[in-house]
């Protein structure tokens, strides 16, 4: 596990490029925190990392938004799932096994039970207005090794 601190939207956004620097393809992020925590700010800076020119929304209203790039993006927002059954109906097994990608889950907490056995887990909490605590924890021995990437470039 790893832990980092972020002090500012910019901080947190940053950090995701270094995450899409060091992510590699197909692979999933599992993202988990509270409204206003960063998740779709680190989402933005992931996609910036993979190459991806389009801007990343925060996808409330719609679960699925895919961004092109040389490594194309699947931001899933799951804030509005009330039952993982939902996740069904999407299809999800296609961009979670099939496509070669990166698939950023926002609210991964609501399914965890579905996530691929190995994936990038990541835990954001606020600290105050700027602060934000971010737990990396990898599920996989390829998680484990882009982790300790993340990990040498800050020490």
């Amino acid at each position: 596990m790893l832990v980092l601190l972020t002090r500012s939207e910019k901080e947190t956004q940053n950090l995701g490029a270094r995450i899409g620097k060091i992510i590699f393809a197909p692979s999933c992020i599992a993202l988990i925190g509270e409204l206003g925590s960063g998740k779709t700010t680190l989402t933005r800076g992931i996609a910036r990392g993979l190459g991806v020119e389009s801007t990343v929304k925060s996808p409330s209203f719609v679960i699925i938004n895919e961004y092109p790039g040389p490594v194309p993006v699947y931001h899933f927002d799951l804030y509005r799932i009330d039952n993982p059954d939902q996740l069904v109906k999407l299809g999800y097994e296609e961009y979670f096994y099939s496509r070669r990608g990166v698939v950023v889950v926002e609210w991964a907490d609501k399914i965890l039970d579905f996530l691929p056995s190995q994936h990038l887990r990541i835990e954001m909490r606020i600290k105050n207005l700027h602060e934000r605590e971010i737990f990396f924890l990898p599920v996989g021995k390829s998680y484990s090794k882009v982790v300790e990437k993340i990990k040498g470039e800050t020490s």
